[in-house]
């Protein structure tokens, strides 16, 4: 056995081993003894991803992988799970002319083996699958030996349903997405249902045979659960506008790569965390992520709220005097008379409330948050918690699977988790960090896992190019990743993987900044894929991750290498 241990990022390694066999041994060993810790192991083609709760940890790994001597992987003991699939897939007879055999030959080889599932691919739910005699056995005998079927020189559509081949790998697609695959046939088979308990059929580990029918498959797309109906006595806040995009979000679902779902949650992860506190809730309690402002909402009881994030003005309108509202919740108090007690007529009245910090609400005011001016997404929390769907343990919208609460309408209404807290005005979380207000924003990164395979000889570095001049910001950047371009104005250079290097799935965490042919880098946010084809230069460090979520399209951004333990510049 023959492995190397590479960094990715600050917290996690990557194990390099020699076949997908070895893969799924650690993967097995890893899972069964996990290592002092270890947060998950993700399985991909040829590599392990292995992901930590400190630097300590990480950093303590090594030592202990290289101990390791795995069993061989033992595939689980249930029966295999069955997919029907109907064989009359657009490739199909270009696949057996390219493999030599007939298409009967080939659709029988497909349906006859039994499949392992050995890692989740780049949708959730999806998993490429391989023979089992290549796991089981070192030597095969040529008759035994699976057909190595070429990928397509250009990636493609393929729809929901759609079961493929590539290389000695078969996969069968939850939902629609673009690869390289060729197409054999479809399955109806609910691969993807984020209202199940566990909404991926398959898993890394599973035995799969497919059953050749003849009968017309058709897929529908999973749906998202929406916010559950109130009664009027229980709803808390009622939404009136949702601006450009309105979601419900919380500190998302670790632990679950092995179902294709990355961690998702609030895109500005210490936003949230400091909205949270300042109103009394935990941490992970759910709130809104508001995305270019526009939010407008009204509270039926009295309330106490933080918003926090980008830099945007908040109004509250009222029918009730400013002079009887205090903006800050201290103890519990702020209250004033009511029209009633006073005889006055209510008047229209509007006060502007502050960022960061907690305010009153009253029965009836209504909240307005403005445009940002710098920055793009807001959080939003109230003393309580927000009441909403969960699925997974979290409440969070992953825009990319589509796990949990649909996106937040006019006239979603919202009750309260818990109780309001008592103590409220403290956060231990300092404000995220914004765009610069003129010039690039510096993003700081760990260079690794694939930076060696970008210095050819004689020519810049990958880290060096990276580090080169300005990027900017792709308007097509959502909470996936950012999608930079060099600028019209600039003449640096630009950034595309050796073309030597072969295209093959690994595990990406948040942060990664991935380079793609005839393309800027991709840097991946907290929707990312779990896996991806192509090579990764660097990860932005966890202290920047929160910058990176606020930076609207046209922004102009600098890399700057840093030491994983210092985030002391380094040399490219």
């Amino acid at each position: 056995m023959s492995e190397s241990i590479r960094w990715m990022g600050q917290r996690a390694l990557m194990l390099d081993l020699e076949s997908l066999a070895e893969v799924l041994a650690y993967h097995q060993q890893l899972n069964s003894e996990p290592l002092p810790g270890q947060v998950e192991a993700t399985p991909a083609a040829s590599n392990l991803l292995i992901d930590f709760r400190s630097r300590r940890d990480a950093a303590a790994a090594p030592r202990r992988l290289r101990r390791i001597k795995p069993k061989p992987f033992t595939p689980a003991p249930a029966e295999p799970i069955d997919l029907e699939v109907n064989y009359t897939g657009a490739d199909l007879h270009a696949v057996a002319e390219a493999v030599g055999m007939s298409v009967e030959a080939l659709i029988n080889w497909h349906s006859s083996t039994t499949w392992i599932a050995a890692y989740a691919g780049t949708r959730p739910g999806l998993v490429a699958a391989t023979p089992e005699q290549l796991i089981g056995r070192k030597r095969l005998r040529k008759a035994e030996i699976p057909p190595m079927v070429p990928r397509k020189t250009e990636a493609a559509a393929l729809p929901a349903g759609s079961v493929a081949l590539a290389d000695q790998l078969s996969t069968s697609c939850p939902m629609e997405h673009t690869a390289d695959w060729q197409i054999i046939g479809h399955t109806n088979a609910a691969l993807w249902d984020p209202h199940r308990s566990q909404p991926a059929l398959l898993y890394p580990g599973d035995r799969i045979r497919y059953r050749a029918v003849t009968e017309t498959i058709t897929v529908s797309p999973p749906s998202c659960p929406a916010p559950p109906k109130l009664a009027d006595t229980d709803a808390v806040i009622e939404v009136l506008n949702t601006g450009a995009q309105t979601l419900i979000q919380d500190l998302g679902r670790p632990g679950r790569r092995h179902q294709g779902l990355s961690r998702s949650g609030a895109a500005d992860t210490p936003a949230l965390r400091q909205a949270n506190q300042l109103v009394g809730n935990d941490d992970a309690a759910a709130g809104f992520e508001v995305l270019y402002g526009g939010l407008e909402l009204t509270v039926h009881q009295t309330s106490v709220l933080a918003v926090t994030g980008a830099e945007a003005p908040l109004t509250v309108h009222s029918r009730q005097p400013n002079e009887h509202r205090s903006n800050m919740a201290l103890n519990g108090t702020g209250g004033g008379p009511s029209e009633e007690e006073t005889g006055i007529p209510a008047a229209e009245d509007t006060r502007e409330v502050p960022l960061r910090a907690p305010f009153w609400m009253f029965p009836g005011e209504r909240l307005r948050l403005g445009t940002p001016a710098t920055g793009i997404r807001n959080y939003l929390a109230i003393s309580g918690g927000l009441a909403a769907p969960t699925a997974l343990g979290s409440s969070a919208t992953d825009i990319r699977s589509g796990m949990g609460p649909a996106p937040v309408a006019a006239g979603d209404r919202f009750g309260l988790l818990g109780a309001p807290s008592g103590f409220v005005g403290i956060a231990d979380v300092a404000p995220t960090s914004l765009p610069a207000a003129q010039g690039p924003t510096t993003l700081r990164f760990i260079p690794g896992p694939h930076d060696h395979l970008f210095a050819a000889k004689n020519t810049p570095t990958g880290i060096a190019t990276l580090q080169t001049g300005c990027w900017e910001v792709d308007t097509d950047s959502n909470r996936v990743g950012l999608r930079l371009n060099r600028p019209e104005t600039e003449s640096s250079p630009r950034l595309s993987p050796p073309a030597e290097i072969p295209q093959q799935a690994e595990p990406l965490v948040r942060g990664a900044i991935q380079i793609q042919p005839e393309a800027g880098p991709l840097l991946f946010l907290t929707d990312h894929p779990v896996t991806g084809g192509y090579p990764v230069l660097g990860v932005v460090v966890r202290e920047d991750l929160g910058l990176a979520a606020q930076l609207p399209p046209g922004t102009g951004i600098r890399f700057q290498a840093v030491d994983p333990d210092t985030l002391e510049p380094i040399s490219g």
